[in-house]
């Protein structure tokens, strides 16, 4: 488990090089158009990408379910996150000159359901070495920090932080980008519950019926009992 000190959570392969073949083998086929077509607010002034056309096409609805039974499964993410509820993955494609500016994401997004939106989430598509520019930027209580991670790797942040993607100068980035709604919606809270089940965890390596691991356990389970929203 290796959250940041900014929140920020990565998934070093995420995606195994099996599922990133079967997309790269379907992306051909998935037809796009203009992201300002479902950006909101502020964020349609500084969004210049393209993303995968809405709909039932085939393509782009095997890539999403891809990347969502992933994530749904995934320990590090039931562990930190405490999902309630994600939303079906967005397929962005950036090509030279493109770039998505400093925004804050919607606090609330629909799609087919409407979430309270916690955490976001970016799946990295394109190997980093076959663009360049195209980072993700964050705004961390830290500074500005870019992400540029590997192909089938993924970042996770509270959305409530400010973030961009720099311009694409050559090549091309494909991501996908999906959000959250967590069972604890304020970001201290969800962190200290995180670090509490880290500990226990490691304590139950040791002696899985020691007095510490069960304390530990019963702390955290209730600690989740009076801090989530069902």
């Amino acid at each position: 488990m290796n959250p940041l000190p900014s929140s920020v959570i990565t998934l070093q392969k995420f995606l195994d090089s099996g599922l990133l073949l079967e997309i790269d083998g379907l992306l051909p086929s998935v037809p796009f158009e203009d992201g300002k077509n479902t950006a909101t607010g502020a964020a349609r002034e500084v969004k210049q990408n393209l993303q995968a056309v809405r709909g039932e096409h085939p393509a782009r609805r095997r890539i999403q379910e891809i990347v969502f039974e992933t994530l749904a499964r995934h320990p590090l993410v039931q562990a930190a996150c405490l999902p309630k509820a994600i939303l079906p993955p967005v397929i962005s494609r950036y090509r030279e000159g493109m770039t998505y500016g400093w925004h804050t994401d919607s606090p609330l997004m629909t799609d087919v359901y409407t979430i309270r939106v916690d955490l976001s989430m970016t799946l990295f598509l394109s190997e980093p070495d076959t663009y360049t520019g195209g980072e993700l930027v964050i705004h961390t209580p830290t500074g500005f920090v870019p992400f540029k991670l590997a192909k089938g790797d993924a970042l996770i942040y509270p959305t409530t932080r400010l973030h961009c993607v720099n311009p694409v100068t050559a090549g091309e980035r494909v991501a996908a980008v999906t959000w959250l709604q967590s069972f604890i919606k304020d970001t201290e809270r969800r962190e200290m519950a995180f670090q509490l089940k880290s500990v226990q965890e490691s304590v139950a390596l040791q002696n899985p019926q020691s007095t510490e691991n069960l304390m530990l356990l019963q702390i955290y389970s209730n600690m989740v009992r009076m801090w989530s929203e069902v």
